[in-house]
């Protein structure tokens, strides 16, 4: 089972990824792959045909993990990271 910083460290990981995305010319093809491998979860963003997914990695569309916020600026989506994290801390 999974403590509040693991959950905490992974949600940072995920959003500085997102965040990293939205500040660069991001390109729609860019995804998060997310691959766990003898207990340990590893984290790759890159454009899809540059990663090599295997059983146990899913792949989400960066694009996907980004909402517009009050002002209509892009941001990191809190709530879809977390449920990211969420799953894979606890079902994974």
């Amino acid at each position: 089972m999974s403590n509040i910083q693991d959950i905490r460290k992974l949600e940072q990981s995920i959003y500085d990824i997102v965040q990293d995305y939205v500040n660069e010319c991001y390109n729609d093809e860019d995804v998060l792959a997310i691959c766990s491998r003898y207990g340990q979860i590893s984290l790759l963003a890159d454009r899809r045909e540059s990663i090599k997914a295997g059983k146990n990695t899913e792949i989400f569309s960066l694009s996907e993990l980004v909402r517009q916020n009050d002002h209509g600026m892009p941001e990191p989506d809190n709530d879809k990271i977390s449920d990211i994290v969420n799953r894979w801390l606890f079902l994974n």
